[in-house]
């Protein structure tokens, strides 16, 4: 990255070169990657003066995620404010502030930016919400997740297979076995069909495996197996896809 750096600052400096929108929001990475913040915000200012009207769009999005990665909430309400004035909000530009939000640790903020959102009377479109239960499941706060999918379930709006196994692994987390096994079930029905039942699996036990609790892992596919949940072939074929991913891991050790 340091040597992207340089290169840059020396194309940079060359009087025919005329840098454009996408060239300062990649200087902008760059920097932040580095640590660069000084560098970064002034690439920000810059990118922020490309901006078109055909650009507007992802710009907008861009420069939230960035403001964000930075650390400044201030800079991100400022970028917001504009685009709130505007007669049309879709939820993109919701899910990019929450996600925003988020990324600084601000989960109230998040939450009244959502309450916002559904203020507006939108299409109930799940992955709004998703947002936030994923970041309730993370942090504990299991009440809220669950009332949220609930809530977006009384608006007509199904809940993705990545909703439950996050709320899964919030449940396995605080040891809540019961209630894993039920969002785990959950899932597995959402994804038949379209996304490999193992993969889905997986990420709902890499906490488990994080922590390097292989065997908490295995009995908890056990459990599924015993509820009818695979047959035996599938849950054999199961541990073996996490038995192979933990020996990837150690092999990166």
């Amino acid at each position: 990255m340091r040597e992207w750096i340089r290169f840059w600052k020396k194309w940079s400096q060359m009087g025919e070169v005329v840098p454009d929108w996408n060239t300062y929001c990649a200087a902008t990475d760059g920097y932040l990657k580095v640590g660069i913040v000084e560098k970064a915000m002034t690439m920000l200012k810059k990118l922020e003066g490309q901006i078109t009207e055909k650009t507007k769009s992802i710009a907008f999005d861009t420069l939230l995620k960035l403001y964000s990665r930075k650390g400044n909430k201030d800079e991100l309400y400022r970028i917001w404010k504009p685009d709130e004035k505007r007669d049309k909000i879709y939820s993109k530009g919701y899910m990019s502030m929450i996600s925003s939000l988020l990324m600084l640790d601000d989960i109230e903020a998040a939450e009244m930016m959502f309450k916002e959102w559904e203020s507006r009377g939108l299409s109930y479109y799940f992955r709004v919400p998703n947002i936030l239960i994923n970041a309730y499941s993370r942090n504990n706060l299991l009440e809220k997740a669950e009332s949220l999918i609930d809530r977006a379930m009384m608006e007509g709006s199904e809940p993705s297979a990545d909703a439950w196994y996050s709320l899964a692994s919030g449940y396995l987390e605080v040891n809540q076995v019961p209630m894993a096994k039920e969002a785990m079930k959950k899932a597995i029905l959402v994804c038949l069909g379209w996304k490999p039942i193992k993969e889905t699996l997986a990420s709902c036990l890499d906490h488990l495996e994080g922590k390097g609790d292989q065997n908490k892992a295995e009995e908890f596919i056990e459990l599924l197996r015993t509820e009818n949940i695979f047959s035996p072939v599938a849950h054999n074929r199961l541990l073996t896809y996490i038995k192979g991913l933990k020996s990837q891991s150690d092999a990166l050790l």
